[in-house]
């Protein structure tokens, strides 16, 4: 396997491997390393600094919660509040939005919110990313919903 990342990689440019080196640090729920590399991704690869480490904090936050590390969530969740509060809005409906897409609905409160603030902040793809999704009448379920609603004052 490492034989294939390795032939992968040499294709790859700079920002690629960057962008992979994070995501594999998010997974593996280094925390510091995973921060490290979204400053280092937002310098080079012309990421807004607080998009990128939001949404780090918000994974970081999930990962350490789905793994049962309840102790480890409060201070991804801080990090994740350290950031603009633009960037928190942008991370939580992009996150909302791609898990509504992988399974094609979104409970109807939060596929309004999603559009609501799409329009609001003129977020035209998100509106179009948004329009193939069914919105339902159920409750948030799984794990993005429960560590919404254990840690919701954290998150905002």
């Amino acid at each position: 396997m490492k034989e294939l990342d390795d032939a992968a990689a040499e294709g790859e440019d700079y920002l690629t491997r960057q962008q992979r080196a994070l995501a594999e640090a998010v997974v593996a729920g280094a925390g510091e390393r995973s921060f490290r590399l979204a400053a280092h991704l937002a310098a080079e690869g012309g990421v807004r600094r607080s998009d990128i480490l939001a949404a780090t904090a918000l994974f970081l936050a999930y990962r350490a919660f789905r793994d049962g590390k309840a102790e480890l969530v409060p201070g991804f969740l801080t990090r994740l509040r350290e950031q603009d509060r633009d960037s928190v809005k942008l991370v939580r409906h992009l996150v909302r939005l791609e898990a509504a897409r992988a399974k094609g609905w979104l409970p109807r409160a939060q596929y309004e919110e999603l559009l609501s603030y799409a329009w609001r902040e003129k977020r035209f793809d998100l509106v179009l990313r948004a329009g193939r999704i069914e919105p339902r009448a159920v409750e948030p379920v799984g794990g993005w919903a429960a560590l919404e609603r254990e840690h919701c004052p954290l998150l905002t």
